[in-house]
């Protein structure tokens, strides 16, 4: 090969180059050749350390494990043992485990492949447990955390706002003036016990007032004597006015009512009933048989038009059945009975 320069540039001759385009040619068909010669001894150097996750191990396992139940012959049997890597290496999110398979190797033939299961099925049993405990992830964490914090027993937690702190910082104030107050009496043990006993005969003067006050109190409440009921305003006439005034209006109920009134406050009037309203119509219908010093007639001549008043006012009054004009009549011949003089 002659190499010459020409013009200060380097030159090639034509033959040459022809033989290095002819090399490059045939690089591509000895390239497969090389990958099938390199390619088992990769694939040996892959297989003496196996990678793997939790569930792609643990499929590994289950198809290894139906393997050997099956009884497999001596030829199965040394064709999975040269499947296997010299140790499974387990990636997980915390780290990286190595299990040697070195004892399942030694287990791999015809009298010991029940041993060989039994291991098989532990260790399958171990990576089905540490899935069902694993924590959950980042994000499941994320949104489990915030579920928590949304529920309603912590919707009043949040960062303290400006009031708070505030009141924060007056009552570390308070703290240290009072630290600074009673820090000082330490030194003075004599001052110290005068404000001691200061404090206890305000508490015990506060107190002692509250409890006079608190027994002034319920006597004026025990003053007033029990039973004492004020009497009525109105007059029997008046009752008889209100109930007539109510029967123009059709309202027969009220005027039975209001009549019924007028009859009672005539018997108050004339000593036969006391002044207490709190009485039912029928405590006063028992009351009306008591003889009465105030009146010669006796209580007997008032009972029967009083019973009559009494029912027809439980019926229609307290009953709430209607009234007619008819019933208002007789209940004004009733009260007359009971000595109200009707116009």
């Amino acid at each position: 090969m002659t190499v010459w320069r020409k013009y200060g540039a380097l030159r090639v001759p034509a033959g040459a180059r022809l033989v290095c385009v002819f090399f490059l040619l045939l690089i591509p068909r000895f390239a497969p050749a090389w990958q099938q010669a390199q390619g088992p001894h990769a694939k040996t150097q892959d297989s003496t350390n196996g990678a793997y996750e939790v569930a792609s191990l643990t499929a590994e396992l289950a198809r290894i494990s139906a393997v050997l139940e099956k009884k497999p012959g001596a030829q199965e049997l040394t064709a999975l043992r040269d499947s296997l890597p010299a140790q499974w290496t387990v990636t997980t999110p915390e780290k990286e485990y190595a299990i040697s398979t070195v004892f399942l190797r030694g287990q791999l033939n015809a009298d010991s492949t029940s041993i060989a299961r039994q291991w098989v099925e532990h260790l399958k049993a171990q990576l089905e447990s540490y899935t069902a405990m694993r924590p959950p992830g980042a994000a499941n964490s994320r949104a489990e955390l915030d579920s928590i914090l949304g529920s309603p027993e912590f919707a009043a937690v949040h960062p303290p706002t400006r009031w708070d702190i505030f009141r924060q910082r007056i009552a570390a104030w308070v703290e240290r003036m009072l630290l600074r107050l009673f820090g000082g009496l330490v030194r003075y043990p004599i001052g110290g016990q005068i404000l001691f006993w200061a404090v206890v005969v305000v508490c015990v003067g506060f107190l002692a007032l509250w409890v006079f006050r608190f027994t002034v109190s319920r006597d004026r409440i025990d003053a007033l004597p029990p039973g004492h009921v004020a009497a009525p305003t109105r007059t029997w006439q008046e009752w008889i006015r209100a109930a007539r005034l109510a029967a123009d209006k059709n309202d027969f109920r009220e005027a039975i009512h209001s009549a019924y009134w007028a009859g009672i406050t005539r018997l108050e009037d004339t000593g036969m009933l006391p002044k207490d309203r709190t009485k039912t119509p029928r405590e006063y219908l028992r009351l009306i048989l008591q003889p009465s010093p105030r009146e010669l007639i006796s209580p007997a001549a008032y009972r029967e038009p009083l019973t009559v008043l009494t029912n027809r006012l439980e019926r229609t009054w307290y009953g709430n059945r209607a009234a007619s004009g008819e019933d208002f009549r007789d209940t004004l011949q009733q009260v007359e009975a009971l000595g109200c003089q009707l116009e």
